[in-house]
């Protein structure tokens, strides 16, 4: 591996007050092609060169582009970074045209967590490749909810013990290739109905059921020795009553627009500027002595209550090491010094995470693999064999009509894609053209995107009449800022029609697994966690018989199959 030259990792009672202050923030970025003399580019030097900014977080990437621009930083850096990046589900979940693995409720749903700690490995050493140290991943929270728009499938699942181990195996795993890995988000976000980049949830619960549940997983991840932990913007009014204020300096910098009903009533302080919880039950308690990083600044869970430089010197006063894409990094910055000069932030308590910070660097690498070996390392063909390997496993089958599978050469198919998600392109395109490959006859794909109205319902209806099986394809996954999770009403009202024709109906939710509950009517249903192209592969193998069903749900779905159920074809 080729690496940038870094002169040494210093103590923080070597760095000036500013360098101190720049160690505690991290903005995002973005690897795409930019010019050395574009704003792009001078955005990222400015906050190296000018700010000492301790690290970055990487969002949607490219390959080659990251490595260079890593590369590029970490030249430019007088202290090496800490480069980011939320990887919970494979480098494909932020880098374009590598492997979106199979998201952690699919990974559960194997019942094995050595896929976690597979996983975790695989993930790290296509990290490293690319000059990606800390990894943003695996999430901890337990999720209890199942109407939680926003955790959903990225969790293990609802069993506390259950998400515990595969949370400590996806660890050992990165931590098997030297990064860092994180257990997020502290200190819980499982069962909260809000979405905290929407507006604030409120956990009102008791200490005891904290202990017992939400809690656990993030023990087990201290046990294993996690590198850092990110706190949520969550409100526990039973470990932070103070009451959280609402601006009023009339700025909007949430991108969001929540609704009426998702406005905290009676919230009280976010976990991210608690000390209570941060100082008092993360450390005191539970012992960890990592980093401490915060869950983005740019949510509507915080800037709904406060700007970016209040915040910022909120977040360190309550004990936050490192502060996560702050809307304004100069602005929050600026508020930091300023905390600091005037002694609101004592200069003890910058010292401890700024060597907190400097301690994590000295033990990673701040290097990136030559283009050759990124060719050979990033998406290789391991990985996709893992990668397939993990959703054979988990494909649920849960319940089956008689005689519906498994599909034969023959089989004339009807595709209904029901999906939630605002692009009006076909997000199960692998399913279609894996389906294409099969049948003698091709399928006839009629979509049902989220602008679908009664008069689409037609050609769908028609279509079916000459179908011997209609797959009902539901693409409805958690998404960060969507508000809700759950199956358009007009797609409800095709489900209900299509119930009254002979043609065997065949639910298949890629994402949502809980979403049987709003189209009880389906007489088989399979879970596949996720739309990822893998999951697509795995559920046509599994139609066609060529593996068999052998997951098992990692959740209840209320009122209907509770957790561990999971049908042998």
């Amino acid at each position: 591996m080729s690496c940038a030259t870094q002169p040494f990792t210093p103590k923080a009672g070597d760095l000036t007050v500013d360098e101190k202050v720049g160690q505690l923030f991290a903005p995002d970025a973005y690897g795409v092609y930019m010019n050395e003399s574009s704003w792009a580019w001078k955005r990222l030097e400015h906050y190296v060169r000018e700010q000492h900014v301790g690290g970055f977080v990487w969002f949607t990437a490219n390959v080659y582009e990251t490595a260079m621009l890593n590369r590029r930083l970490q030249a430019m850096s007088k202290i090496p970074l800490l480069i980011s990046a939320d990887l919970e589900a494979g480098i494909g979940m932020r880098f374009a045209d590598t492997t979106f693995w199979p998201p952690a409720m699919a990974v559960a749903a194997t019942g094995d967590p050595t896929f976690s700690e597979r996983q975790g490995r695989a993930t790290a050493i296509e990290a490293k490749a690319l000059g990606i140290n800390h990894i943003l991943a695996p999430v901890a929270d337990v999720n209890i909810d199942p109407d939680n728009s926003v955790i959903n499938t990225r969790s293990f699942g609802e069993d506390p013990a259950d998400v515990a181990r595969f949370v400590a195996a996806f660890i050992r795993g990165v931590h098997s290739e030297g990064l860092l890995a994180t257990a997020k988000h502290f200190p819980g976000h499982g069962d909260t109905h809000v979405d905290s980049h929407r507006a604030l949830p409120v956990l009102d619960v008791t200490r005891e059921r904290l202990d017992s549940m939400e809690l656990v997983p993030f023990k087990s991840a201290i046990d294993a020795g996690v590198d850092s932990v990110m706190i949520g913007h969550l409100a526990v009014p039973a470990l932070d009553p103070r009451p959280v204020p609402l601006r009023t300096d009339g700025v909007r910098e949430n991108r969001y627009a929540p609704d009426v009903n998702e406005a905290p009533r009676n919230a009280t302080y976010p976990a991210t500027l608690s000390q209570p919880m941060i100082e008092g039950l993360l450390r005191d308690h539970l012992g960890f002595r990592g980093l401490v990083v915060t869950d983005a600044f740019d949510m509507g869970g915080l800037t709904e209550h406060f700007d970016s430089g209040e915040a910022a010197v909120r977040a360190i006063e309550a004990g936050e090491d490192q502060i996560l894409m702050p809307t304004n990094a100069d602005i929050a910055i600026a508020a930091v010094k300023e905390a600091v000069k005037s002694g609101r932030i004592p200069m003890a308590r910058v010292d401890a995470s700024v060597q907190r910070i400097l301690d994590a660097k000295s033990r990673l690498p701040h290097t990136v693999a030559d283009p050759d070996e990124i060719f050979r390392v990033v998406d290789s063909e391991s990985s996709r064999r893992l990668a397939n390997e993990i959703a054979n496993h988990a494909v649920t089958l849960v319940r089956k009509e008689e005689g519906a599978l498994p599909l034969t050469k023959e089989t004339r198919v009807l595709e209904v894609v029901i999906s939630d998600f605002v692009e009006p392109v076909n997000p199960l395109a692998e399913l279609d053209r894996d389906l294409r490959r099969r049948l003698a006859n091709p399928p006839r794909l009629v979509p049902l995107y989220a602008q679908a109205c009664d008069a689409d319902l037609v050609p769908l209806i028609d279509a079916a009449r000459n179908a011997d099986v209609v797959l009902v394809a539901l693409a409805v996954r958690a998404r960060s800022g969507s508000g809700r999770i759950g199956v358009p009403a007009v797609a409800r009202q095709a489900i209900e029609q299509l119930g009254k024709l002979p043609a065997r109906k065949i639910g298949i939710s890629f994402g949502n697994p809980y979403l049987l509950r709003e189209v009880p009517s389906l007489p088989t249903y399979i879970c596949a966690y996720g739309p990822q192209p893998v999951l697509q592969s795995a559920v046509n193998r599994a139609l066609f018989g060529e593996i068999p069903f052998r997951g098992k749900l990692p959740v209840t779905i209320p009122g209907m199959y509770a957790r561990g159920f999971g049908l042998k074809n």
